[in-house]
């Protein structure tokens, strides 16, 4: 994934500071809201990210559930990157942290205007999320079945 991404920010078009930016995080600050709506991409430098999703377990009762852990190379937010709507999960550092927090207009802008740059990002973006829905089947399904041995 990163190195079709590093080819975009290494393109003279697509500018630090104005497109991109590094930024850092320490263990146990949050970098995505569940529920936000920008359309801000991650990159991961260095360190480690969990990804939680608030779970109602009742009345009054909440749950942060870890979906998964993610680190060097890494990218998350991209299902935000066409189009507004409301983050479906936090991200939180769980290491001192760097990160490349990409503007999702601008990076959307230049795939655009250069498709042959933006199509191998696209195309890793739809591998990635592909293999999460199969695992996502996957622990579903194991948790049904755990369900209904249980009753």
């Amino acid at each position: 994934m990163s190195a079709t991404l590093h080819t975009i920010l290494e393109h003279p078009e697509f500018t630090r500071g104005k497109c991109w930016e590094e930024t850092a995080f320490e263990p146990g600050e949050t970098i995505l809201h569940e529920g936000d709506t920008s359309r801000d991409l991650y990159l991961i430098i260095s360190g480690v990210v969990r990804v939680n999703m608030a779970v109602d377990v009742g009345p009054e009762q909440h749950l942060e559930s870890g979906l998964m852990e993610l680190t060097h190379g890494d990218t998350f937010g991209e299902l935000n990157l066409f189009g507004i709507a409301e983050r479906v999960a936090s991200v939180v550092a769980m290491s001192n942290t760097k990160l490349i927090r990409i503007d999702g207009a601008a990076l959307t802008e230049f795939m655009d205007r250069y498709p042959e740059l933006g199509y191998p990002v696209l195309k890793d973006y739809l591998v990635k999320h592909a293999d999460m829905l199969r695992i996502a089947k996957e622990r579903i399904g194991s948790l049904y079945a755990e369900k209904l041995s249980h009753e």
